[in-house]
């Protein structure tokens, strides 16, 4: 599924819609769902939220009537997280990670400018607006380093307990006055100022389980206003201070909940205690603190013992420790640091290991079963792949290899690769038949976000044709030469379930050439063709699917489009004889599908188009046979759909018979335009998917006395 932003009712809890589609497109790439934040302007107008867009992470800012976003302001910072809007309405705080070091930073919305608030070592996160605008909370692990003046000149974070975080307040027009606000061993989260700027709400896990506590500003007292079992997370306060709004866990997911009147609880009304594993933490801790008491006593006494190598020696954490000349005890530095004390920095060297070492087998209704053995090596960085495909058979004239190699580290990726492939087939004209499909290529590609990308590839391809029961001196010349490219643009923001695509949209866009550079041997066209597939979810489990495919193929050697059928058909039937006489027809046609009711090569021609339409549910949760064995079935998923195209040849174009119309105006189909209707099961056998269809012919007027069936292997469409 997709993150998305959506609007709730804060009165009677109802989703008013949906104001933002996460997820797909390349400024909202995702939505830091793992550390999210919202923030409304002070009008109620206009909602905040941080994105990954692109290379960086941005602020947007979208106006909720329209559903637009009207702003994004984007900065070189490694992260943007918790934006929160200033009362006043001119300024957006907000986390922002640089080179490791988050702070809070302060963007101005009327120059875009933004401005450190704090810049040190720690972790400072989650800020959050006092009512005057004056100050903001956050939660720190800074502890009592509250000015950063306070840092001795060699601290080290690792040897600090960075590892507890408070809440602080920290004056906007100067980032330098930090107040600890609390100060316990637990961790303290989500800062949320009261509205009329007398308490802070944060949750704490004080006793395990984090709850709401209250802070009141003036006197310094602290107690819960919460008693839940699974945690509180991300507070908002706002209005009247009437309603505290905040997230929960609660059957397996998280829900939006609202605290009425939190200021009426009042102190010592709500008690917490500890949890069986703060108790237990706490027992441990004493107990160390009792042996290490122990230990410090006896020492002293016992003058054989020497503790200074121990790991609770600050001797030995200091790094001072005397030994033998003969005994190594560290490192000698000097391999890895040079003479200003500085890591030795070496240039980076590929170093390759086996990513994938498998074999694996496919159906074609072409080639039928096939079987290759894959080998894919990769360098740590994996700016390097190298892949291997064999199929070794007799000698190297009848056996299938391929290589490539692809070059990864920057944003276009490269890869150059050369193959060799041997496929036979039997003509009752013709008798044996063999092919050998050879070449090279190169490739290109070039993303513009996670969903959008643009494919280049150059491939040489040559086609040798050998008629092993007829004298060379009688069989016809069917060798084949051709220089083709295709660029293509692809848009992908689906989302897959076990069986297929369930969510969103799948397109491409592509155009390829073949230049006649090789006289009688060569082939001369140029295709376009789109296929566009959207996918709409509703119901977490049912699924409506839409597709649209087309081609067009000109030149003098115009590409083919077969239409009807299904991809991996097992029970395929064809509409005459499989076409194996000129290898165009093998090689640079295409079986468009699926078209059910129907078989291969139902339309043919140089130009097609086809549509599908498709509702997808969940058939058969879970079925166990008692007899005659007991095997069963999970998880199958139904089908009703129905598919409708045609293909023809751009001469024969003026003479299509499509559509016409009967009497009272009704729609029959012509000779030319094939539909079917049907429904269909599928379901996983071993590691394969087996999808089963049923599918009746018609013309809108009459239908096929009995269904064509198909069963076939693969995703879905």
């Amino acid at each position: 599924d997709y993150f998305d932003i959506y609007l709730l009712s804060a009165i009677d809890g109802k989703v008013l819609g949906k104001i933002v589609e996460g997820q797909k497109t390349g400024n909202l790439d995702e939505l830091h769902w793992l550390r999210p934040g919202l923030t409304w302007d002070p009008t109620g107008t206009q909602v905040a939220f941080a994105a990954k867009s692109g290379g960086y992470d941005a602020l947007h800012i979208v106006n909720v009537k329209s559903k637009k976003i009207v702003k994004e302001y984007k900065y070189e910072l490694d992260g943007i997280f918790s934006p929160t809007w200033s009362p006043h309405g001119d300024e957006i705080a907000f986390v922002g990670m640089e080179h490791g070091q988050s702070d809070i930073y302060t963007l101005h919305l009327k120059t875009g400018k933004i401005q450190k608030i704090t810049d040190d070592i720690f972790s400072d996160l989650e800020p959050s607006y006092s009512p005057d605008g004056k100050h903001i909370a956050f939660r720190s692990d800074r502890g009592l380093f509250t000015d950063p003046a306070m840092l001795p000149e060699q601290f080290n974070i690792a040897h600090y307990n960075y590892r507890n975080y408070d809440i602080y307040t920290v004056a906007v027009e100067d980032g330098n006055t930090i107040e600890r606000i609390t100060a316990t061993s637990s961790w303290e989260k989500y800062p949320a100022w009261s509205p009329d700027g007398k308490y802070l709400a944060f949750t704490s896990d004080r006793t395990g389980i984090y709850n709401i506590y209250l802070h009141e500003l003036d006197t310094g007292t602290e107690y819960p206003i919460t008693n839940v079992i699974t945690g509180i997370d991300h507070l908002s306060w706002r209005g009247d201070g009437s309603r505290l709004a905040f997230s929960s866990f609660y059957y397996a997911g998280y829900d939006v909940y609202l605290l009425k009147n939190p200021l009426n609880i009042k102190q010592d009304e709500i008690t917490l205690e500890k949890t069986n594993y703060i108790t237990k933490l706490e027992e441990s801790l004493q107990q160390e603190e009792t042996d290490t008491e122990q230990l410090a006593l006896v020492a002293p006494q016992d003058k054989n013992e020497d503790f200074s190598n121990f790991v609770f020696g600050q001797d030995f954490a200091d790094g001072q420790v005397e030994t033998p000349e003969d005994e190594i005890v560290f490192l000698d530095t000097t391999r890895y640091k040079d003479e200003s004390g500085d890591f030795k920095v070496k240039d980076y060297k590929p170093q390759f290991s086996p990513d994938i070492v498998y074999g694996n087998a496919g159906y074609s209704q072409y080639f039928g079963v096939q079987g290759t053995t894959q080998l894919a090596v990769s360098d740590v960085f994996g700016n390097h792949r190298m892949e291997l495909y064999t199929d070794l058979f007799y000698d190297m004239r009848n056996s299938n290899y391929m290589v490539r190699y692809f070059y990864l580290p920057n944003r276009i990726d490269y890869g150059v690769g050369a193959y060799h492939n041997v496929y036979f087939f039997y003509s009752d004209y013709l008798g044996l038949i063999r092919d050998r499909y050879f070449g090279g290529n190169f490739y290109a590609s070039r993303p513009f976000s996670r969903f959008t990308r643009l494919d280049y590839s150059a491939t040489f391809l040559g086609i040798n044709r050998d008629y092993l029961d007829i004298p060379s001196e009688f069989a016809p010349q069917n060798d084949i030469r051709v220089l083709m490219q295709n660029l293509s643009y692809v848009k992908d923001t689906s989302v897959w379930g076990n069986t297929g695509p369930v969510n969103g949209t799948r397109a491409e866009y592509a155009f390829s050439y073949s230049p006649d550079i090789f006289g009688n041997n060569g082939l001369e066209f140029y295709t376009m063709r789109l296929d566009y597939r959207h996918y709409f979810k509703f119901k977490n489990e049912y699924n409506i699917v839409f597709r649209f495919a087309g081609g067009a193929s000109n030149g003098s050697d115009p590409q083919q489009f077969f239409l009807g059928g299904m991809d991996n058909w097992l029970n395929y039937k064809f509409q005459g004889d499989i076409r194996i006489e000129h290898p165009q027809s093998i090689y640079f046609s295409t079986f468009e599908t699926p078209l059910r009711g129907a078989k291969y090569y139902e339309r043919v021609g140089d130009r097609f188009a086809l549509m599908n339409l498709e509702f997808r549910f969940p058939l058969i949760r879970y079925l166990i046979l008692g007899w005659p064995l007991p095997l069963g079935v999970v998880n199958v998923r139904g089908a009703l759909f129905s598919d409708i195209g045609t293909a023809w040849y751009h001469k024969d174009r003026k003479d299509l018979d499509l559509i016409h119309w009967r009497d009272l105006r009704l729609p029959q189909l012509g000779e030319d335009m094939v539909m079917g209707y049907g429904f269909g099961a599928r379901a996983f056998v071993g590691f394969f998917l087996l999808r089963f269809d049923a599918a009746w012919k018609t013309d809108l007027v009459t239908n096929s006395a009995k269904p064509q069936y198909y069963f076939s292997l693969g995703a879905e469409f």
